[in-house]
């Protein structure tokens, strides 16, 4: 059973911001559009807190001899496969992402840089290692919200996203001498690197927001569609980052 709050303002107004954010940006109107996208998401954060109430103690008679539970969390709850079909999305928007990197290698090979002009092997392995991290510490943080053990849960909550930003900022840190309007090919890296930037900030408002919902005892062993969100999502982006690296730092290496 599906359970919503009462009517109220939060998705009116979030409605109305980001409608307003890409009107805004489609007039060259940067600032206005970048406050009304702040307003939007503070709007569905507000809206977000009232969306994964309490489970009832017992299970709801519908009639008919029906009953339903009154709280559904993995891949039984609505939340799971709405995430699913965001990754689905955000998987096709990437690959798109890697087709223009493909296809501006085969109109333009010649600004590609030869193998020892890409960055060092460290730089890629320092990354993957530091997201394959991410993802193991996300993974024990489940693990204690199954014992209960919320403080635990949120300090490899935290360790997790520090792993994660180190790996986005040691990719940018890489590409330092790269300039993204010199060449096609320093673009596409820009954009490659920019994704990921961008669902790494995803994640951290996701994170933020679960722990906040866990310190105020609303994420627990059994309500736990916040974080189950976040997860799925986050160890999407860790797959998608990954991928990133692999095109960014040994395509160049295979080509040449």
């Amino acid at each position: 059973m599906l359970r919503m709050p009462m009517p109220g303002w939060a998705p009116v107004v979030a409605a109305w911001f980001t409608a307003g954010f890409f009107l805004l940006l489609t007039v060259k109107l940067v600032v206005p559009a970048l406050m009304s996208g702040v307003v939007a998401v503070g709007a569905l954060l507000h809206w977000g807190w009232s969306l994964d109430p309490e489970p009832l103690d017992e299970p709801v008679d519908i009639g008919g001899g029906i009953v339903l539970p009154s709280y559904m969390s993995g891949p039984r709850s609505q939340a799971w496969w709405a995430i699913g079909v965001l990754i689905l999305v955000s998987g096709s928007l990437y690959g798109c992402a890697v087709f223009s990197y493909l296809y501006l290698w085969t109109v333009s090979p010649e600004v590609w840089p030869e193998p020892a002009q890409v960055a060092g092997i460290g730089y890629p392995l320092a990354e993957a290692a530091l997201l394959v991290a991410s993802s193991l510490a996300l993974r024990l943080a489940n693990r204690q919200l199954g014992a209960g053990r919320r403080r635990a849960m949120a300090l490899a909550v935290a360790a997790g996203l520090v792993l994660l930003v180190a790996a986005v900022g040691l990719e940018f840190f890489a590409q330092g001498e790269l300039s993204p309007s010199a060449s096609s090919y320093g673009a596409a890296v820009y954009l490659l690197a920019s994704i990921a930037g961008f669902f790494t900030l995803v994640v951290l408002v996701m994170a933020l927001f679960a722990l906040a919902r866990a310190a105020t005892g609303k994420v627990g062993p059994v309500r736990r569609v916040t974080f189950d969100n976040m997860r799925l999502f986050w160890h999407y982006t860790v797959g998608q980052s990954l991928v990133g690296v692999v095109l960014v730092h040994g395509f160049p290496r295979f080509a040449g």
